[in-house]
């Protein structure tokens, strides 16, 4: 029997890929056929997964292409008929489904592309001789052969729960769910917005499909629900379901719009156990012409409002998009402010992407965008932005992950802008200038030259109050855990017979374990109620979350 392998090129080692684990249930549900999987991402080498793909000896691949894989697939299916001429190469995903033709021209190791929503798709091609069926894309003697779309799947419930036992008990990496397919949102810029209407599994198959990874140990699970919270009914069924099983040390993820949120969600989500559920919103932009130009509605007060109502036990993370119509450079820092302001433990700063079929795409000379032609096509310039303005975002983008999203410069950060600086986006330029004119930007850093960096920073600017930084800088380094080492700024105060006392109260089981979990500090400012006051805080390590206690 021929050997079939569903192949997934992910974009880091943490992630699944759920499409192909789909594929591959559905088709050994319902046809005699088994497929065999083989998972990798794009930072291994691709001589390495051609080297693997070579050992599975199969007679037909089958690749899930995707925007961040297309030219790494692209090239390991050239290599791999050279080494296999034999095989037969197949593609689906959304990379290539909205352009099939263009892919088969393109690269002619492909023999043939599945269109659109892959499991009706997969099976019947697999199962019949003849492969003009619906949904397969080919090339015949140079003439391009399409039958037309396979039509969707109604009843979702059909399809196999996606995760083997054995995979759930693995929980090394973040697996993804799928509860509802489509969305009824118009997004000029996704792709999602080309498929009209929403169809669900039903709220007794999601109920059973979250028993099994409440049962399994799993860390992290991420609804792809386009939008999750559609029917109120459903989606607070679900939730409601989660906190009547709740398991400490799952987190699950959803994408969320916060502008429908009503008390009754509020006041539900308020009692969800903190980390439990992450939310990511997207707000994408603030400004009035981009939101009516991309088809988005967002009711500025009420979705500030949610989100700060929510805020003390779900983790948020908040969208924005740079490149989209009407959207200057100077526009973009009241978007950017709006989004900081919010105090989210995330905020996602994206770039426009340019995705064939969208409507975005075709309004691409009315907007004059200028972009990328290769994976992941992303802008360049528009008629609103140009292109050193964007790589200026660029920039503010990797000081966004340094000092906001890590989520270890909370103190210092904070204070710096309270302090000095009119709006929170003129500090996130400010200092990706100091990185950028000093070479900084092209380089790895590790943590502690990336507190050091900005001491240097906040030293090149001459800002006053040098002393009373340098206690919210303590503050926030000792929230990283229990320090190797110290920087030369770091000048320790603790009271040493006060610490040891401490550690034999706290009741460790040694004194020398008690000072491998813990630190003691004197602040000669108190950071904690910004005073000018000292106070000596004690920080326990002992468990993932740093706990910390004031002691007078």
């Amino acid at each position: 029997m021929n050997k079939i392998v569903l192949v997934g090129i992910n974009s880091q080692f943490i992630h699944t890929n759920l499409a192909i684990r789909y594929l591959k249930n559905y088709v050994e549900k319902y046809s005699s056929l088994n497929i065999e999987l083989y998972e990798s991402n794009i930072n291994n080498h691709i001589q390495s997964i051609i080297a693997d793909l070579f050992r599975l000896k199969a007679s037909h691949y089958i690749f899930s292409t995707y925007i961040w894989n297309k030219e790494y697939v692209f090239t390991i299916i050239k290599e791999l008929k050279k080494i296999m001429p034999d095989i037969t190469i197949t593609l689906g995903g959304p990379e290539v489904s909205y352009n099939a033709k263009e892919s088969l021209i393109e690269n002619r190791a492909i023999d043939f592309i599945l269109v659109g929503e892959g499991e009706k798709v997969i099976l019947n091609f697999l199962t019949n001789e003849n492969k003009s069926q619906k949904g397969v894309a080919f090339l015949k003697e140079d003439e391009f052969i399409y039958s037309g779309d396979e039509s969707p799947i109604e009843n979702l419930d059909i399809i196999p729960f996606p995760y083997s036992d054995e995979e759930l008990k693995e929980n090394i990496k973040t697996l993804y769910y799928e509860s509802s397919r489509g969305c009824p949102f118009s997004c000029s810029y996704c792709l999602s917005s080309i498929d009209k209407g929403v169809r669900y599994l039903s709220l007794e198959r999601v109920k059973s499909d979250l028993r099994r990874f409440l049962d399994s140990g799993v860390e992290l699970v991420k609804f792809v629900d386009r939008t999750y919270n559609l029917k109120k009914d459903r989606y607070l069924g679900i939730w409601e379901y989660l906190l009547e099983n709740y398991r400490e040390g799952v987190t699950f993820h959803f994408e969320i719009n916060a502008n429908i949120f009503d008390d009754e969600i509020i006041d539900f989500l308020k009692k969800v156990p903190e980390g439990y559920f992450q939310f990511e919103i997207g707000v994408q932009s603030i400004n009035k012409e981009t939101m009516n130009s991309i088809n988005r509605r967002n009711l500025l007060e009420r979705l500030k409002n949610n989100i700060k109502a929510i805020s003390k036990n779900i983790h948020l993370h908040v969208d924005l998009i740079a490149g989209l119509p009407y959207d200057t450079y100077e526009t973009f820092k009241d978007s950017f402010d709006y989004v900081y302001n919010l105090d989210a433990e995330m905020i996602q700063l994206g770039f426009l992407k340019v995705l064939s079929g969208t409507k975005i795409a075709r309004e691409i000379e009315k907007y004059k965008y200028k972009y990328m032609e290769f994976p992941p096509y992303e802008v360049l310039s528009n008629c609103f932005i140009e292109y050193d303005e964007l790589i200026k975002l660029k920039n503010i983008e990797k000081m966004l992950d340094y000092y906001y999203n890590s989520e270890k410069f909370k103190y210092s950060v904070k204070y710096i802008i309270k302090n000095y600086y009119k709006r929170p986006f003129d500090f996130f330029e400010d200092i990706s200038k100091y990185y950028d004119e000093n070479n900084l930007l092209g380089v790895g850093h590790k943590i502690v030259a990336i507190f050091n960096h900005l001491v240097k920073f906040f030293d090149e600017k001459n800002f006053q109050g040098k002393n009373i930084f340098i206690e919210y800088l303590k503050l926030d380094y000792l929230l990283l855990g229990k320090p190797g080492v110290y920087p030369e700024w770091f000048i320790s105060n603790k009271n040493k017979e006060k610490y040891n006392k401490i550690i034999v109260e706290k009741s460790f089981a040694s004194s020398r374990e008690g000072y491998k979990k813990t630190e003691f500090e004197k602040f000669n400012y108190d950071v904690l109620n910004n005073k000018n006051k000292e106070i000596e805080i004690f920080f326990n390590y002992s468990n993932k979350k740093v706990v910390f206690e004031v002691f007078n």
